[in-house]
């Protein structure tokens, strides 16, 4: 634009130059109508500036980490009127590791639809935002510039690449009851029946024994006296390690679930030393746990778990597995 406007203040100085050593009407025609340019086109224009859209888009919300994915912008010039160009300033930041990449995007004859794609690779796991900063759009000259509103931020999950571990043997010793996680229970062949009381959901009557005792009566789950498994990681380190910490965590996760035992997530947010803790009966859960693992940030030294004694609100026997990222030295033998 700068470029534009040097050009621009040329002509209209020879123009001016032109006007003053010549008494004629086409320089003084050719002067005003140079004058007068700048006006007309940012009037033309101006629908268009105003009515200008943006909007970010990934082509695919979750990938694994080393796996690519491509980001684009797009801008829509809905009265398809002509715009010199855009300019916009991109940030796309990593919200586990704290990393940002910051570049500036020039987007040419925006009428009616421009766009333009990027490709990355995701180094690490964590959460990639990737927004505009800055977004300006130009007249048809380029002489004018003109902020517009900015499109949302488009999200990335950069996932783990799942460690299988090897078989998990866990206790079966006996201990408080172990409630099904909220909106998961199945039944089986074995239950209980009780009379129904304030607050039981619907789906946990049993219609027919209701329609023989003539009252409601309620299926009561067999509870699971086994130990809770909690899995509990630590939240900082190098980047290598905390990939390494989340691959085993994800797979150690997908193996218990493969056993179908429900169980914990539990860490300590880096910076507030605030517990976190997530209870996993499904994929869903998983899910929603991995994306609060993925946004919080990874220091290099923060608060360890293991200096805090696990509990459990309700009571009963927890069995902690410990997932860490670092290399055990084999002992020689």
């Amino acid at each position: 634009m700068l470029r534009r406007r040097i050009v621009y203040a040329l002509v209209l100085l020879l123009a001016l130059l032109g006007q003053i050593l010549d008494v004629g009407y086409l320089f003084h025609f050719i002067f005003f109508a140079a004058l007068s340019l700048p006006l007309l086109g940012l009037l033309v224009s101006l629908p268009a500036m105003l009515g200008c859209r943006g909007e970010l888009e990934v082509s695919a919300p979750r990938i694994r980490r080393g796996e690519s994915a491509s980001w684009s912008l797009s801008l829509t010039n809905r009265f398809r009127l002509p715009l010199a160009r855009a300019s916009c300033r991109l940030c796309l930041a990593n919200r586990l590791t704290g990393q940002a990449h910051r570049e500036k995007i020039l987007l040419r004859s925006v009428a009616p639809e421009e766009k333009r794609r990027w490709t990355m690779e995701a180094d690490h796991c964590g959460m990639m935002e990737l927004r505009v900063e800055r977004l300006w759009v130009c007249d048809c000259l380029g002489l004018f510039a003109l902020p517009v509103r900015r499109p949302g931020p488009a999200v990335l999950m950069a996932a783990p690449v799942p460690e299988h571990p090897g078989p998990i043997e866990l206790p079966e010793g006996t201990g408080a009851a172990i409630p099904q996680p909220k909106g998961k229970t199945l039944f089986g062949e074995t239950y209980e029946l009780r009379p129904y009381r304030e607050g039981d959901s619907l789906r946990m009557i049993h219609w027919k024994m209701t329609a023989k005792r003539d009252e409601l009566v309620t299926r009561e789950p067999p509870e699971d006296t086994r130990p809770l498994p909690v899995l509990t990681f630590d939240h900082f380190g190098l980047l290598a390690e905390v990939d390494r910490t989340l691959d085993r965590l994800e797979g150690t996760s997908m193996a218990l679930l493969d056993q179908e035992r429900p169980h914990e997530v539990r860490w300590l947010h880096p910076e507030t030393g605030a517990a976190r803790s997530f209870r996993i009966g499904g994929e869903r859960d998983w899910t929603a746990c991995l994306t609060a693992i993925l946004s919080d940030p990874a220091p290099m030294r923060g608060r360890s778990i293991l200096e805090q004694s696990l509990s459990r609100e309700a009571g009963g026997a927890i069995y902690q597995i410990h997932v860490t990222g670092k290399e055990v030295p084999h002992e020689e033998a």
